[in-house]
């Protein structure tokens, strides 16, 4: 990069690769310490509100989310400054004005990609349901309003055991735990330069879809293009049946609210199955509609499910765990015993 001392009204400042020096962390900490602090200024992000009715909404979310969970870890207040990074981001002139496109910048490169978690491998580590959710929580609150001054105008930042070669070309402006965060220098830093208008779409990313239903593809009939697999992720599209649930008498399908424990669904589930012999309560995410639905019974994106049949002893509640916030992986939905989505009766069903 330049020095970046351009007023905005000219072109938007080049965005480089994230290369590292090839320095150890001792030199490299001390490099970035030989680097001194700017003032953070008056300058404060203004809050992005995206509607939840959205059809891009979930998407989002779950691109925010993963940057908040991947980059931070569980650090609450370290989540916070990536996701104030990638909302700069997405109003500055210099990037894409989406939160995938942003977060998933040059993730189809091996080296040099925006955000490390997208290009080296990260993204194989498969977070617990709980972590997943609290980092959801974190992309949620940013996408309807909460901003973090802590970080300002930040567009850039890294961890201290690492030396981009851009670092001096920026001021350095704010320290989170071990991350320090950067704006640009000159107008293109300034709050006046964050004012490019969001795209009307958000991007699937395939990378995403092992974690996220809202990134495996909309389904719009029996045959889909699903992007990306579980046991190949970031392949090429490929084409496969998407299996939807046949109905049965005692079969109620509803939609959900996503988020917090989800206890009242089991309640709502035994309600509903009151005096039957039995009975299934399948749910769909309200807020993912395009993916599943009762009209659309897509398996794979079952959000909530309740069954019941005293004839064989079954009493089964499962919560996708993306979404909901369970306090023990048994409870949530999983490959082993998504079966039980199908489940008619009797077990020759549930196999």
């Amino acid at each position: 990069m330049s020095g970046n001392h351009a007023p905005t009204g000219g072109d938007a400042p080049k965005i480089e690769p994230l290369f590292f020096a090839d320095v150890d962390p001792k030199t490299a900490r001390r490099l970035n310490a030989a680097i001194p602090f700017a003032a953070l200024g008056t300058d404060r992000s203004l809050p992005f509100r995206m509607n939840r009715d959205s059809a891009k909404f979930p998407r989002a979310l779950d691109c925010l989310a993963s940057a908040v969970l991947y980059e931070a870890g569980s650090d609450r207040a370290g989540q916070a400054a990536v996701a104030q990074v990638v909302l700069n981001r997405v109003r500055h002139p210099a990037y894409p004005h989406s939160v995938c496109a942003v977060v998933y910048q040059g993730s189809e490169r091996a080296t040099g990609c925006q955000f490390t978690f997208t290009c080296d491998g990260a993204l194989a580590r498969i977070p617990s349901p709980s972590a997943w959710q609290r980092a959801r929580a974190t992309a949620l609150a940013f996408l309807t309003g909460e901003t973090d001054p802590a970080v300002g105008m930040a567009t850039h930042y890294h961890t201290d055991w690492v030396h981009p070669y851009w670092s001096a070309t920026l001021d350095k402006i704010a320290r989170v735990d071990t991350h320090l965060f950067f704006r640009w220098r000159g107008g293109w830093g300034r709050q006046h330069a964050f004012t490019s208008p969001l795209d009307d779409t958000e991007p699937f990313e395939p990378k995403l879809a092992f974690l996220s239903p809202a990134h495996r593809g909309p389904v719009t009939s029996q045959l889909a293009t699903v992007n990306g697999t579980s046991g190949a992720l970031g392949s090429a599209a490929t084409t496969s049946v998407i299996d939807t649930i046949s109905t049965r008498e005692g079969d109620h399908f509803i939609l959900v609210d996503a988020g917090g424990d989800g206890a009242r669904l089991a309640m709502l589930g035994l309600g509903k199955c009151a005096g039957q012999v039995y009975c299934k309560v399948v749910g769909w995410d309200r807020t993912s509609q395009g993916f599943g639905s009762p009209q659309n019974p897509v398996i794979r994106t079952v959000a909530f499910l309740y069954v019941t049949d005293k004839r064989t002893g079954v009493e089964i509640v499962l919560w996708d765990c993306a979404r909901f916030n369970r306090p023990s992986d048994a409870q949530c939905l999983s490959d082993a015993n998504r079966r039980w989505i199908t489940f008619k009766g009797d077990f020759s069903h549930a196999s």
